[in-house]
């Protein structure tokens, strides 16, 4: 059976889907056959003129610029829990870009009842860490759908260099009980432009995000 991740937070703006892209291709370039879903609805990033909507998501749109070496397909349903295992059984690891829990709680609930773990992008703001409190709560509603408690950990995002912020945040966070990586994803327009254009993880923050994960999962803690 794979391996699921779901990359979750409560509103969009958050990295997700940039968390997503590239913890994919930290796992494929690590030598795992890896599925990415775009659980997305399309348009979401074009609410206020759907018209200019193209039908696809943001992962989807992403490889439609930039092919992903892996597989992508998009499968934005309340049904990803039943789906996902059949259509990944042949995979080594699935990485699902949840939507935001507030725009569309089906889908993202149904991406956590199917998921091995939830990681959710945090920036080290106030603002950012407040929310974490709605999140964990819909993780508690889904735990009651599910046969163990879903592991989840913290990705501290957009931090800057050398900022108080970012350690303020490890400690308030690791505090309220979550289980923070030690990886830290800079604040950096490598990151910050890089929706539809190649991806290569080696050697930036998100490769030792990416190894992280893995190593948590090998020790049997996520």
């Amino acid at each position: 059976m794979p391996t699921i991740w779901t990359v979750t937070n409560l509103k969009p703006g958050t990295a997700k889907t940039t968390s997503a892209v590239w913890i994919a291709h930290g796992l494929h370039e690590a030598g795992h056959k890896v599925l990415l879903i775009g659980a997305d609805p399309g348009g979401a990033k074009l609410k206020l003129a759907p018209e200019l909507s193209d039908g696809m998501g943001s992962t989807e749109r992403w490889n439609a610029r930039a092919r992903m070496p892996f597989e992508v397909i998009s499968l934005a349903t309340r049904d990803l829990h039943r789906t996902v295992p059949r259509l990944a059984a042949d995979h080594d690891y699935v990485v699902i870009d949840s939507p935001p829990i507030e725009d569309h709680q089906g889908i993202a609930v149904s991406a956590l009842r199917v998921a091995d773990l939830a990681v959710i992008p945090v920036a080290p703001t106030t603002a950012e860490i407040d929310r974490m409190a709605p999140v964990l709560a819909v993780v508690e509603e889904v735990d009651a759908l599910r046969a163990e408690p879903l592991p989840t950990c913290v990705l501290l995002n957009r931090c800057v260099t050398n900022a108080a912020s970012t350690g303020e945040a490890d400690r308030v966070l690791t505090a309220q009980g979550h289980r923070v990586l030690a990886a830290r994803i800079p604040r950096l327009e490598l990151f910050a432009q890089s929706h539809g254009a190649p991806v290569l993880a080696a050697g930036t923050a998100y490769e030792a995000a990416t190894a992280e994960l893995l190593a948590l999962q090998a020790q049997g803690r996520a």
